[in-house]
Formats: C-alpha cells, sequence, structure tokens
C-alpha cells in the first residue's frame, strides 16, 4: 500500500502532524454537514395549519423559475471558487510595485513577490471559507425549514384540495385535504426560510469580504473602484433572493430573513481564515498555519506596521515562522524602540504623552497641519505644577516673571528644562507654558 508522503511536494520543511490534523479536521467537518443536509433533505417537514381564503396564498404555481437552484449554486458557489483560484495563483502580486530579482538572472519575477506554496496556502484558507459558508447556510436553512413548516405563497395551488372552499367559518384547513403531487406538497411547506436567499449571499457575500480584503478597501485611499468591485457580487445575491418573490416561491419576510442567514454565515466564515476588514494593513492575508493544540499569543503591541514602497505585502515565510509561543510574543526591534520612547512631550517634564500615538500614515487630509503637542496644552498647563497637583514643584508660587536662566536640579540635565514662558494669562497673572513642536 502507499505510504502517505511526509513532505509537500513545494516544501522542504516536514509538516508536522499537528498541521495536518488541523486542517483535515476542517475538511471532515464540510463532509459532515453535507451528509447532515442530505439528512435534512429527506425528512417530512411539519405541516402548518393554513386558510384556504387567505390570498397570500393563492399564486399560481411557477412551473418555470428564473433561477433554479442548480444555476443558484454555479452563481453563488462555482463563480466565487474560480475567482478565488485566478487571483490568488495568477493574479495575486502581479502589479506589485515591489518585485524581487532572480538571483541568477538578475531579472525581476513577473509574478510578483508571492511563492508558489504561499499562493497556494492563500487558495486553501479561501476554498476552506467559502466551502464553510455555503455549508453553514444550507444545513441552518434546511433545519429551519423543516422545523417551521410555513406554507409557500403557491401553496393552495400544489395543494388542489377536494373542496373548492372552507367549509367551516374561521377555521383552518390542514395538509389532509390536498390532492396534489407529494414531493410538491413536501417542498411546499418549506417557505421560511430562503434557501436561495441565504445560499447567494452566503457565497456572494463571503466573495465581497474577501475582495475587500485583497483590495484593502478599508485604507485611506477612497478609490471607487474597489467599492464597485466589492458591491458586484452583493447586488447579484440580491437579485437572486428578489427573484424567488416574482416567482411566489417565498414570501418577503422569508427571503429577508434567508439574506441575513447567509450574511452571518458569510461573515463568520471568513472571519475563521482572514483577518479583519478594519486592519487594512494585512492586505486581506490568510491568518499563518495553525498548529491543532498550541494556544493563541496575543500580540506584544497593538501597533501596526504597514509595509513601505509596496502596496503589497509580502506572505510570510510558513517555513522559518516559529510556531513556539515564546517566539511569538517576543517583540521585534521596532517595537521596542518604540515602547522606549520618552513619554515626555518636548523638553517639558510636566507635559506627558499617556497615550500611545503611532504614526499613523497621514489618516487626515491636514494630517501635515498638526503639531504632535495638543492643542490646549499652552493655555491649561501652569509654570508651577504644584498648584495643579503635578509631581516635583520646581518653582515657588508667584506671579512674577520668572528668569529665562534656569538653575537645573542635581541629576537633571538642561535637556529636560521647561521651556521659557511665552504668554501671561490676563485673569490669572501667572506665566504660561508653551508645547513645543516635537518633529
Amino acid at each position: 500500500m502507499d505510504r502517505i508522503p511526509q513532505k509537500l511536494p513545494f516544501s522542504k520543511r516536514r509538516l508536522r502532524p499537528r498541521i495536518v490534523i488541523s486542517y483535515i479536521l476542517d475538511y471532515v467537518i464540510i463532509i459532515a454537514f453535507i451528509i447532515g443536509f442530505s439528512i435534512l433533505n429527506t425528512i417530512e417537514p411539519y405541516h402548518q395549519p393554513f386558510s384556504l381564503s387567505n390570498i397570500s396564498l393563492k399564486y399560481p404555481y411557477a412551473v418555470h423559475e428564473r433561477v433554479p437552484m442548480v444555476l443558484a449554486v454555479c452563481i453563488s458557489g462555482a463563480f466565487p471558487l474560480v475567482l478565488i483560484a485566478v487571483y490568488t495563483l495568477f493574479i495575486d502580486g502581479l502589479f506589485s510595485h515591489k518585485k524581487p530579482q532572480d538571483p541568477v538572472s538578475g531579472k525581476r519575477k513577473i509574478m510578483g513577490p508571492y511563492r508558489w506554496k504561499d499562493r497556494l496556502w492563500e487558495f486553501n484558507c479561501g476554498f476552506l471559507g467559502l466551502l464553510l459558508s455555503q455549508c453553514l447556510a444550507f444545513v441552518i436553512t434546511q433545519a429551519l425549514k423543516n422545523a417551521c413548516g410555513k406554507p409557500r405563497p403557491d401553496i393552495i395551488d400544489r395543494c388542489k384540495p377536494r373542496i373548492s372552499q372552507d367549509p367551516t367559518a374561521l377555521t383552518l384547513a390542514t395538509y389532509d385535504i390536498c390532492e396534489g403531487d407529494k414531493s410538491l406538497l413536501t417542498d411546499g411547506f418549506r417557505s421560511w426560510p430562503s434557501g436561495h436567499s441565504s445560499s447567494s449571499f452566503a457565497g456572494l457575500f463571503y466573495l465581497s469580504l474577501w475582495l475587500s480584503g485583497k483590495l484593502h478597501i478599508m485604507d485611506n485611499r477612497g478609490e471607487a473602484w474597489k467599492t464597485i468591485i466589492v458591491m458586484a457580487p452583493i447586488l447579484a445575491a440580491t437579485l437572486i433572493a428578489v427573484s424567488r418573490i416574482m416567482d411566489a416561491r417565498h414570501h418577503p419576510f422569508d427571503v429577508i430573513t434567508g439574506s441575513l442567514l447567509g450574511i452571518a454565515c458569510g461573515w463568520v466564515s471568513y472571519r475563521q481564515y482572514f483577518p479583519s476588514l478594519s486592519e487594512p494593513w494585512k492586505k486581506g492575508r490568510a491568518h499563518p498555519i495553525r498548529t491543532w493544540g498550541s494556544e493563541s499569543v496575543a500580540p506584544a503591541e497593538a501597533v501596526h506596521m504597514v509595509p513601505q514602497n509596496d502596496s503589497m505585502a509580502p506572505l510570510r515565510n510558513h517555513e522559518e515562522e516559529q510556531m513556539a509561543a515564546s517566539d511569538l510574543a517576543e517583540p521585534s526591534g521596532i517595537l521596542r524602540n518604540r515602547s522606549s520612547r520618552s513619554a515626555y512631550v518636548g523638553g517639558n517634564p510636566y507635559v506627558s504623552n499617556p497615550f500611545s500615538r503611532p504614526e499613523d500614515d497621514n489618516w487626515s487630509s491636514s494630517s501635515e497641519d498638526v503639531a504632535n503637542g495638543y492643542e490646549m496644552h499652552g493655555y491649561s498647563q501652569t509654570q508651577n505644577p504644584a498648584l495643579s497637583g503635578g509631581q516635583l514643584p520646581r518653582y515657588e508660587s508667584d506671579t512674577s516673571y520668572p528668569s529665562r536662566t534656569h538653575q537645573t536640579l542635581p541629576g537633571v540635565t538642561a535637556l529636560n528644562t521647561p521651556p521659557e514662558a511665552v504668554t501671561p494669562h490676563p485673569a490669572r497673572g501667572r506665566t504660561l507654558t508653551d508645547t513645543p513642536i516635537h518633529e
């Protein structure tokens, strides 16, 4: 019997058994969802009583649907899968501004900075997320359909009751008076929620999230063409959902709840394998390889590192990435330098910066006009900090102008000497200090 290879064809590092078990379990869960849906589809749903005089249930049965279930699955399942595969395997990094050079020929690599195994890893995560989203939507929808048993808008046409009208006033008819086709009747009591709506939004809304991450739509550039591309799958899912009302297969409430269910499944599945869209500096890259049985480690500091001079950040080198928690928790040199920065603003030891304010890459269009100090510091900080509850008082409480030459305390360098007074306050008569611009 052939043995399972211990090494991947694109990697020189042997896979850990826990990693293989971790991701095999994902596929096993998806297969279990498929089997569960097949079982739920054979169960007879609950039959809610209905009124033969209810006009909302007297729509004619549409023999030909505008969007059959097979077409809906192709649009919301096959199309996103093909798009994810083509983009991840061939397009991703093609238009990168920073392409590495071949060490042998010295030419720039046309496909960008991403290796083939990195592309396969991205495709694996995108494929798993799409399958999980669709499976969740189908299983939850089918379970709710069987439990609720709500009649469709065309149930009377499917039922073909033995009597033309309700024999007793203010009474409800039951499933027993129906003489129509049994398979049509079984499907006629599965109105809520809409399966077309939930499956279409589960696949296409997931695709919108995936495109939003790859195009990093939540950055500060505000490019309209990205919004159009991201909203196109949502529009397609909405049209599929609306077609169910046009065919009288579902009530509007069924379509709305089914759409919300699909959106929830798509969002949950996307976040299992990809970072949040509110973190555009991660460029929508999949989470690194996880190891089953290992604890997740929180980042050392909540400071994002934006790649410089490139709009496409390369994937992590998973061969060289350390899986030990101690290595992951060790902050980088950049973070250590950032955390060791003095808390004083400028040369004034009494004006502190209690908040971590890293560079935000000019999130505001007028950010170059804003100083690093707080705007009202010059109007609130007095020359005598003892009056405002400060520590280490240095001057006596008086209303006279201090001398321009300050005495230096032992152990305090001249760099920490408070700046000279600039403006007297008209009410207090004391001198004020202004916060210098920290560059």
